[in-house]
């Protein structure tokens, strides 16, 4: 969600990872419970859901941000055989001067976009 700006179920389902429907709806469940997304109606498709972090859910790029940098150093090797947009999945890679200021910048696109969305 965070990196990708996908936030439909359908969107959520189609990525590459190719998680099964029942474990994606369980696991929107349970983050949905846990305050780190929110579920809400789309505003002209009755039948469609948009899923949005919450600020909660925001403030885990940092986490996720240590995590990916941990990555990239040790797993470099991997990282650099698939097709990544590694701009979006860590500073090392990015425009930023620090990895505070790609956090800083990821959480304000990310508000930016998830205001937009739910704005129509």
């Amino acid at each position: 969600m965070l990196f990708r700006q996908k936030y439909t179920y359908g969107q959520l389902l189609e990525m590459k990872e190719k998680i099964a429907s029942k474990v994606l709806a369980e696991r929107l469940r349970t983050l949905a419970a846990d305050d780190l997304i929110e579920k809400r109606n789309h505003p002209t498709n009755k039948k469609v859901f948009l899923y949005t972090l919450t600020d909660k859910g925001i403030s885990t790029i940092e986490i996720m941000t240590k995590i990916i940098n941990f990555s990239v150093t040790h797993y470099r090797s991997l990282m650099n055989t698939k097709p990544v947009d590694k701009t979006k999945l860590s500073y090392i890679y990015s425009r930023a001067k620090s990895e505070e200021a790609f956090i800083k910048d990821t959480k304000a696109a990310y508000s930016k976009f998830r205001k937009e969305l739910l704005n129509f």
